[in-house]
């Protein structure tokens, strides 16, 4: 028995040390991928009273472009509220938060389910010009302040 508690006495030490390598490890993967927090929020005048039939989409895109390169769907509803963009929402393979130095950040609500569907009564907001030049962590703050115009 006690060879036995010998031998762990040994061996503890070099398991918890390969533990704390694999935390290491995970650690530097996630400190090299882009994230957007997003704080979004709706101006009281567009909030329609069946905000819970409206789809609300909010998604990363390269300055003046619509194409997404992370994207949230949820419920118009759930606003106000945060939402966290990152690199494994993307739509294409080849279009990630990886690809763009500088994103703008939408927010689009939309009573059709389907998102490329335009509509007259579609509500959106923007966030100004976002940039990964000095960190792979930001913050974003949108307000669905106007109606759809890109029709």
């Amino acid at each position: 028995m006690k060879k036995l508690l010998a031998v762990a006495c040994l061996l503890l030490p070099l398991f918890a040390c390969s533990g704390q390598q694999g935390k290491s490890d995970k650690v530097q993967a996630e400190k090299g991928s882009r994230t957007i927090t997003v704080q979004v929020n709706i101006a009281q005048n567009l909030l329609p009273d069946d905000a819970e039939n409206w789809t609300l989409y909010v998604y990363a895109a390269k300055p003046n472009t619509r194409l997404p390169l992370a994207n949230f769907k949820g419920k118009l509803s759930q606003l106000p509220g945060e939402v966290l963009l990152d690199e494994s929402m993307y739509l294409l393979p080849h279009l990630t938060l990886r690809q763009a130095e500088e994103v703008v950040i939408v927010a689009k609500a939309s009573k059709s389910k389907n998102p490329h569907k335009k509509s007259a009564e579609d509500i959106i907001g923007y966030s100004g010009a976002l940039s990964f030049s000095l960190a792979d962590k930001l913050e974003a703050n949108v307000i669905i302040d106007r109606h759809d115009a890109a029709q």
